[in-house]
């Protein structure tokens, strides 16, 4: 099959339109960079109204993101130029171009995907009291061994040809000999990050199984961390698809359901990471909602009809159930009085006396 020379002039290479199953992935990989955008605007946001602080996992995401982005903005330009479409639709100046994006989106996305999961570890670290230290180093271990394995499989992938654009150019001089063993180790690093995934999610339950909580806020707080698990399935799914992209019989279009997969992993690493810190703000705004729900029909109830309160609607109740508010130094409001039989906060009281000398 003749093949035409690569055109020097990137800017006359026509772009294709994003449909089909390309526009179906990307819009799926679209809303997850949304979603993962708005959690990092809610975590500064909570560190700014007290409900919350930046640690260092939320740097992890930050830098996630500083990665999943590009690797977003790369995804989209490999679908205008062909990925996603059966290679017999393709040009093949276009093929060229929708081969080098989506290779370096796969670059900076396994880079992504290694530090949004350092994020987890360091949550999960922070939970560890001081004299855990033995619960601290086996995260260290695990989120250790899965940066260095993922840093060797970009390492590999990175300098499989020779030299390397031949990777997704096959007609320049050179070879692609280290090939082979690039996605076989590419087997390896992706069973480390399934078992990493599953590891960081079933490692809450080591937490939470002897402290003195109710059942509730034990599955509670598992759960914010199992999400793990659905970033075990993209890894699965992403690895499968790495042994289709070994030996394609349609690169372009075999190519858009590994890139959905990866894409997925990386936000969804970076979703679940960005949960836990921002439960805090959601308790508070559930909190501020229903006070404000019981004080507007308290109020209707207790009125007359000319819109007057009488003075003995005004006695309290020892027995309401009703959370009362506190105004902290900040001018938050904060639920500090819990209902009876509510086990599910930890609630810090101070008494104050005042005396007055005539």
């Amino acid at each position: 099959m003749y093949l035409p020379p690569r055109s020097n002039d990137d800017k006359h290479i026509d772009r294709l339109p994003i449909n089909g199953k390309a526009a179906i992935v990307l819009t799926i990989s679209l809303v997850e960079t949304f979603i993962a955008t708005c959690g990092i605007l809610l975590r500064i946001y909570a560190a700014r109204t007290g409900a919350s602080r930046l640690r260092w996992d939320f740097w992890f995401v930050i830098g996630a993101t500083a990665l999943g982005i590009p690797t977003e903005a790369l995804f989209v330009m490999g679908c205008q130029y062909g990925v996603g479409k059966h290679i017999h639709t393709v040009q093949f100046n276009q093929l060229w171009l929708a081969l080098k994006y989506s290779w370096i989106g796969i670059y900076t996305g396994l880079m992504g995907t290694l530090v949004g999961k350092s994020a987890i570890v360091a949550i999960l670290y922070q939970v560890a009291t001081p004299t855990q230290w033995k619960r601290k180093a086996l995260l260290l271990a695990i989120g250790g061994f899965n940066v260095t394995v993922g840093t060797i499989q970009l390492v590999l992938s990175i300098t499989q040809c020779t030299p390397y654009n031949k990777l997704w150019y096959q007609l320049i001089p050179g070879n692609c000999n280290r090939t082979k063993i690039a996605f076989t180790f590419g087997y390896f690093q992706g069973s480390v990050a399934i078992a990493t995934d599953f590891l960081l999610a079933l490692y809450p339950i080591t937490i939470v199984w002897n402290l003195q909580a109710s059942m509730r806020t034990k599955v509670g707080f598992c759960v914010l961390m199992a999400g793990g698990v659905i970033c075990a399935v993209a890894a699965i799914m992403r690895t499968h698809y790495t042994t289709i992209l070994r030996t394609p019989k349609d690169p372009t279009y075999d190519l858009v359901t590994f890139l959905g997969w990866a894409s997925t992993e990386l936000w969804l690493v970076t979703i679940i990471a960005s949960i836990p810190p921002l439960r805090p703000l959601f308790l508070r705004w559930i909190g501020a909602t229903k006070t404000i729900i019981a004080s507007s029909k308290g109020s209707r109830s207790k009125s007359t009809q000319d819109g007057s309160i009488p003075l003995g609607s005004l006695k309290s109740s020892r027995a309401s159930k009703t959370p009362r508010l506190t105004t902290n130094d900040n001018e938050s409001k904060e639920n500090i009085l819990r209902p009876k039989n509510d086990s599910d906060k930890i609630v810090v009281t101070k008494s104050y006396n005042i005396e007055v000398n005539k």
